[in-house]
């Protein structure tokens, strides 16, 4: 851009938010970010990218929805309007909070009018000592006040915000609990609690809340795991007391058959319903028909263009949730079930499968262990190759083009500086390839050339 060779960026409000991109024109298509609206403030962020000092005069903000301002007067419809005069008004800017803090939240009905408090040590109490019961709770919030608005998918999408929370707080404690000889004392726990953003937010009283939400679990750890190797394990999958305790279990019921496994179709068959259940992603959870989910994994590691998938999805009829109602899926869903669930937290669980069989310390692991961190970069990726996936280590980080220089100049060797080489051997034909891709990717290849 600072060359002008770039005239226009197709891009998501991440990529705008995050560097410093001065642009005259923004067009936007969409208010929301996956399944919200975007907050107000990180609006703001993102407009301000157009008209910068020191580039140009002034910018515009142009919104590509016609429906927004032609049915601004229309009851069913004039939402969308005030939704924008919402995002363009600056005093509606959502104050900097800590997510944590909202432990101590009640639980609220749809419209947010009615609460019910619960404190956060009980919950947690209770979570520790039997999580299947308080996972039953918004079923029994919802029978005894569902007439004041209290809907099953509402509460539970708090109650499981709320597990998520404790779920972090054991994770952050289980990743520095062994940086010293002796483990965390009480000291340590609080020294803990008061560095984080919650506590500097929160009134005295919350602050005192932190600390004994901290010394409960932190003494929860040590109830449950008195083993410094096995806590060091733990620490390392970045899950909570709970989901890393059930990946262990699962591990140690299912290794016999992760060691007769022999491609990745069957350790994907094995392992989907581990997956399905510890992807929180919520596009992901908003599937009417979750079987069209593991198609999708299947070709998202097998290479498939995110075109393809939103095909199969339609194919299948799979529509999305919302609410009463089901709505078709686009393409920005299926990357961020891809992109996002699939190559996150995805990832995020096999690695914790790796970490676990490590564990085991037994000897025929270590071709299963190499099968899996492979398995892992196709989830990553969505790459169908040890070469491909090399290739876009190698700088060329874009799926299709590294897919393409592969399978036209059929490389076939594996290891990044074999593959170098047989790019250098074949280098017009590499050059021909890569030519009607952006100019970064020609730099990219003469630079590996």
């Amino acid at each position: 851009m600072r060359e002008n060779l770039v005239r226009f960026v197709v891009c998501t409000s991440t990529l705008a938010q995050g560097v410093n991109l001065p642009i005259r024109y923004l067009i936007v298509t969409s208010v929301y970010q996956g399944m919200e609206r975007i907050k107000v403030r990180d609006f703001h962020n993102l407009i301000g990218r157009a008209g910068r000092a020191g580039m140009h005069t002034e910018g515009s903000i142009l919104f590509a929805d016609p429906i927004l301002y032609d049915k601004r007067k229309d009851r069913s419809e004039k939402w969308r309007w005030n939704q924008v005069k919402t995002l363009l008004e600056p005093s509606n800017s959502e104050p900097c909070i800590s997510n944590l803090l909202s432990i101590f939240d009640p639980i609220l009905n749809n419209d947010k009018k009615i609460r019910i408090n619960m404190e956060a040590m009980d919950f947690a109490k209770a979570y520790i000592s039997n999580p299947e019961e308080v996972s039953k709770y918004a079923v029994k919030i919802t029978k005894l006040h569902g007439d004041k608005g209290f809907t099953l998918a509402g509460v539970e999408s708090q109650i499981s915000w709320k597990i998520s929370l404790i779920s972090a707080i054991e994770s952050f404690l289980l990743s520095h609990w062994d940086e010293s000889k002796d483990g965390l004392s009480e000291s340590d726990v609080i020294n803990l609690t008061e560095a984080t953003l919650a506590f500097s937010l929160a009134d005295e009283k919350n602050q005192e809340n932190i600390r004994n939400l901290f010394r409960l679990l932190a003494e929860n750890i040590v109830n449950k795991i008195s083993d410094p190797d096995v806590r060091r394990v733990f620490g390392r999958t970045l899950y909570g007391m709970q989901d890393a305790q059930s990946i262990q279990g699962w591990v140690q019921e299912n290794i016999t058959q992760l060691l007769s496994l022999n491609s990745a179709k069957e350790f994907l068959d094995l392992v989907w319903p581990l997956l399905a259940t510890h992807i929180h992603n919520k596009v992901f959870q908003k599937f009417d028909n979750p079987d069209v989910l593991k198609e999708i994994a299947g070709q998202w590691i097998a290479g498939k263009p995110f075109c393809d998938l939103l095909e199969t999805i339609h194919q299948r009829g799979a529509k999305m949730i919302w609410g009463s109602k089901r709505h078709e899926f686009k393409i920005d869903h299926v990357v961020e079930v891809c992109e996002g669930a699939l190559a996150y937290d995805g990832a995020l669980l096999i690695g914790a499968l790796c970490e676990f069989i490590e564990a085991l310390e037994q000897e025929e692991t270590s071709e299963l262990l190499s099968s899996l961190q492979l398995f892992q970069k196709r989830l990553k990726y969505g790459l169908p190759t040890e070469t491909t996936i090399a290739l876009y280590e190698l700088g060329l980080s874009d799926r299709v083009i590294s897919q393409d220089l592969v399978n036209t100049l059929e490389i076939t060797v594996r290891r990044k500086y074999e593959i170098v080489k047989a790019l250098q051997e074949n280098e017009d034909a590499a050059m021909d390839v890569i030519e009607k891709y952006p100019a970064y990717f020609q730099e990219r290849i003469e630079a590996l050339l």
